[in-house]
């Protein structure tokens, strides 16, 4: 299992130059190849980025569909507390709140964000973490 950052969901839908790295991860999620988790923070930073309604309703169609996806819901303790963690290994509130939840998973995260090379949880990239790295 793993936790997926939103710049791999990100990579694929506006097709940046790795998105089929993401598209063959995040294509094993789908099926159920591959079990993962996504923050609901990050579906909704997904959703605003979106902005379009019916892009926003696309989306939010398409992974609720997907077999080895689970969203995961924060409520305002635990963010503080992820925000009290991100302080401590110097992270942003954004990669903090994944950081907290891979430490509290047991699980790595899967992204393009090197910012969590310099702490204790195991980063991947979605080629890495699928078993096709190019």
């Amino acid at each position: 299992m793993y936790l997926i950052d939103a710049n791999v969901f990100l990579e694929l839908l506006y097709k940046r130059q790795r998105w089929k790295e993401s598209y063959r991860f995040l294509e094993m999620v789908r099926s159920g190849e591959v079990k993962g988790y996504v923050l609901q923070f990050a579906i909704h930073g997904i959703s605003a980025i979106l902005a379009k309604p019916e892009l926003v309703e696309a989306f939010l169609a398409e992974i609720s569909t997907w077999r080895g996806l689970e969203v995961i819901k924060s409520g305002l303790e635990e963010e503080m507390e992820a925000a009290r963690t991100a302080a401590g290994v110097g992270l942003d509130f954004d990669d903090g709140l994944h950081y907290y939840y891979a430490k509290r998973l047991g699980v790595a995260i899967v992204s393009f964000d090197k910012d969590f090379d310099k702490t204790d949880v195991k980063r991947l990239e979605p080629g890495e973490a699928a078993g096709t790295r190019q």
